[in-house]
């Protein structure tokens, strides 16, 4: 069933580990002494603030772009935003959640991926439809994979193993509708999506019966109705009586068919409704802040692990792919993850943080080489405190 979905199988960005985690791992290292490690607790703290600080404003500029498109918001005299004006803020909007859901290293699913999930049919025999055509954009992005397996409808008893699948930790849907259907904006945050489920949590779906249940409902209604309808036609040539009492039967089969239908489809809408309310975690406004808090980590975790590996091996003459390398291997080693680690977007936040020092020389064979290292603790705990104490210069 994962046939063309080779896309699944490539490393992520993401790191699956909680900030705390990895701090007491790196606290674990027996090259740091007492003092060294009290300075990294420090380090991990300020690091936090700084970039919770700078993600505020992030979080503020996105629920204003989002104003005009909030279908949940309950305060009052909101200006009435023209079509310029909403789709200017529709364009802020996607452009700052595009770039947010990069650096908290979700992958984005191409068209062509999209198209190919959207052909797979959930298990459990529900059948589902998508519906684009009232959005102008339909995207999904996707962090953390995990493999898992479908329990099987009781009916395919004939199958002894469970059908193995992937199941997508984080998805992130982002839906524009048309300026001709109001052009509003949905922004939503599930969990544990199996790929085959990628339809059902589209903003719009058709679900159908399975064909297992449309054979056992048509053939009984269809049978019921025949044999009726056959009775009613003798009947009639006997006695009107007859024929009351034939045709009250007729009618009860076709309710009882009706009814089956529905039972059916109350059935299958439970599972969908239920598929629903456990897997989806925010939405709108929530999943807004989700997203900025899922990035605050992101960030807080590439900037530590990148100044730990520096510190410790202060020795070493670090090119950006060595040290690339050499954090991947650590992760390898400490958590048995396989991460594709953004060594760049990783020094990206340590320059920003005035924290890193980039040496540029020619080697030997006359070749350009830069290499980067870090301030030691205290002088970085000061450049970090002088930051701080700097974000508003403002004198009365």
């Amino acid at each position: 069933m994962l046939t063309n979905l080779d896309f699944l199988d490539q490393r992520e960005y993401y790191i699956p580990i909680r900030i705390p985690v990895l701090l007491e791992r790196i606290l674990n290292d027996s090259r740091l002494s007492e003092q060294e490690k009290g300075y990294f607790k420090i380090l991990t703290e300020m690091l936090s603030s700084r970039f919770h600080f700078e993600y505020y404003s992030d979080l503020c500029n996105l629920k204003n772009a989002f104003a005009p498109f909030d279908m949940d918001r309950d305060t009052l005299w909101e200006p009435n935003f023209s079509d310029q004006e909403k789709k200017r803020y529709r364009e802020m909007l996607m452009r700052d959640l595009r770039n947010l859901l990069r650096l908290s290293n979700f992958t984005q699913l191409s068209q062509a991926q999209l198209n190919q999930c959207l052909k797979l049919q959930p298990y459990g025999g529900l059948s589902v439809r998508v519906d684009t055509s009232d959005f102008s954009d339909f995207d999904v992005f996707y962090r953390g994979i995990r493999p898992g397996k479908h329990r099987l409808p009781k009916w395919q008893f004939w199958k002894k193993k469970p059908i193995e699948t992937r199941i997508l930790k984080r998805v992130y849907v982002i839906a524009s509708y048309r300026s001709s259907k109001g052009g509003n904006v949905i922004v939503k945050l599930f969990k544990d999506v199996p790929i085959e489920n990628i339809k059902i949590i589209a903003p719009k779906v058709q679900l159908g019966l399975p064909i297992f249940d449309q054979v056992k409902i048509g053939g009984t209604v269809f049978g019921g109705l025949a044999a009726s309808a056959y009775k009613l036609f003798v009947a009639a040539a006997l006695s009107w009586i007859l024929f009351a009492m034939v045709l009250f039967g007729f009618v009860l089969a076709l309710l009882k068919g009706i009814f089956g239908f529905l039972n059916s489809r109350t059935k299958y809408m439970q599972i969908y409704s239920s598929s629903l309310y456990y897997q989806n975690l925010s939405n709108n406004n929530g999943a807004l802040t989700s997203l900025v808090h899922m990035t605050e980590e992101q960030e807080i975790k590439e900037a530590l692990l990148s100044y730990y590996l520096l510190y410790i091996e202060k020795d070493k003459d670090f090119s950006l792919e060595e040290l690339d390398q050499a954090i991947e291997e650590w992760l390898k080693k400490e958590f048995d993850v396989d991460v594709d680690f953004e060594i760049e977007d990783a020094l990206r936040k340590l320059v920003k943080t005035n924290i890193l020092i980039q040496k540029r020389f020619q080697t030997s064979e006359g070749k350009d080489r830069e290499i980067f290292k870090v301030y030691d603790l205290p002088e970085t705990l000061r450049r970090l405190d002088f930051a701080w104490d700097n974000f508003y210069r403002y004198n009365l």
